[in-house]
């Protein structure tokens, strides 16, 4: 064992190990990769200045000539004549403006307070065989007559879209029997629930 340690620093000393070491150097200085330097700065863009059109001198306007005026001898006044009248009759006083019709509403009203009659609509047969019930909302508008015109708009929330045709006719033959206000623009809401008579 003496003698292994013997040889070890012997070639330590001698100069076996320097080379190795000088190897192992120039391996790890091949491995490194060194960054190329950053560019220069742009130079500064040139500066530029404004040049303002010197203003041309005002070109001096010909003065328009003017001929003097004759005055000619005037004419003499007319004499006037006062008028004497005695007090003039009262005139009527301006009839008062009409009232301004009140302006119609812009969107649609509540059927409450705004129709007469209103008519259930019949819960469909099939739908209430089946257990489908759900909300309808309406918009109708009504005639000179009160009774309705034209074709309704709904919108459903609960129920599907096969059964919502059943629910369309129900509300719209109940729309029929409605009397309201003429001319107006009417809204509903209609709940189909099987455990109630809505």
């Amino acid at each position: 064992m003496v003698v292994f340690h013997v040889l070890l620093i012997y070639a330590l000393i001698s100069g076996l190990a320097q080379d190795a070491v000088k190897k192992i150097q120039q391996k790890v200085e091949v491995s490194i990769i060194s960054e190329p330097p950053p560019p220069p700065p742009p130079p500064p863009p040139p500066k530029v200045e404004k040049v303002i059109p010197k203003a041309a001198p005002p070109v001096p306007q010909p003065k328009a000539y003017v001929p003097p005026v004759e005055h000619p001898n005037p004419a003499p006044a007319p004499t006037a004549i006062a008028a004497t009248t005695s007090d003039p009759a009262p005139q009527a006083p301006a009839p008062a403006p009409a009232p301004a019709p009140a302006p119609a509403p812009s969107g649609p009203v509540s059927v409450k307070g705004n129709c007469s009659h209103i008519e259930k609509p019949e819960y469909p047969g099939k739908a209430m065989d089946e257990g489908i019930g759900g909300d309808v909302d309406v918009t109708f508008s009504t005639g000179a007559d009160g009774k309705l015109s034209g074709a309704p708009n709904f919108s459903f929330r609960g129920i599907p879209a096969t059964y919502q045709k059943y629910f369309r006719t129900a509300v719209t033959n109940a729309l029929q029997s409605y009397t309201c206000s003429p001319n107006l623009q009417l809204k509903q809401q209609i709940g189909f629930k099987l455990d109630s008579d809505s």
